[in-house]
């Protein structure tokens, strides 16, 4: 859990990962999707987050054992960020297929401009999503903070 919490509140790209993930599963109660359709979102959902945070500890582990510039780091950890750009470039393609509906589109659309309370409460959350999505804190400066604070010691080699 506490790889979760980490990933969450030092990696933005988590904190986006987790949004659409919200927004995707809200969304579906516009849709007649079946149950393998919804079963095909929560894991395309699943996979996204889970290779974000695979790429947040290989560059974490390549940032302890390589603090400074190296050709392999940079290669490691390019490879993991291209891992993730392949899980969420699928899981796109997947929710354009899937969502692709302009009857679909209409009816949403509907839902939000027929109600000022519906429009009020999905402005309301997207301003939630963008304060949470922008309120994480950078791990390289936290981390380095840690050190000099002498709560997290550096090996010497």
């Amino acid at each position: 859990m506490s790889g979760i919490m980490f990933s969450a509140k030092y990696e933005r790209n988590m904190r986006i990962h987790i949004v659409a993930m919200l927004y995707v599963l809200y969304f579906t109660r516009f849709y007649n999707f079946t149950r393998a359709e919804i079963i095909l979102l929560i894991l395309t959902c699943i996979i996204a987050i889970t290779m974000e945070m695979l790429n947040t500890s290989i560059e974490v582990v390549i940032d302890k054992v390589s603090p400074g510039y190296h050709t392999l780091a940079k290669i490691g950890k390019d490879v993991a960020a291209g891992a993730v750009l392949i899980a969420t470039t699928g899981a796109v393609v997947i929710g354009v297929i899937l969502f692709w509906d302009t009857g679909a589109f209409f009816g949403i659309w509907l839902h939000f401009t027929g109600s000022a309370v519906n429009s009020v409460l999905f402005l309301g959350s997207l301003m939630l999503a963008f304060l949470f999505i922008n309120s994480g804190k950078k791990r390289k400066a936290h981390i380095r903070k840690k050190v000099e604070e002498g709560e997290i010691e550096i090996e010497q080699e």
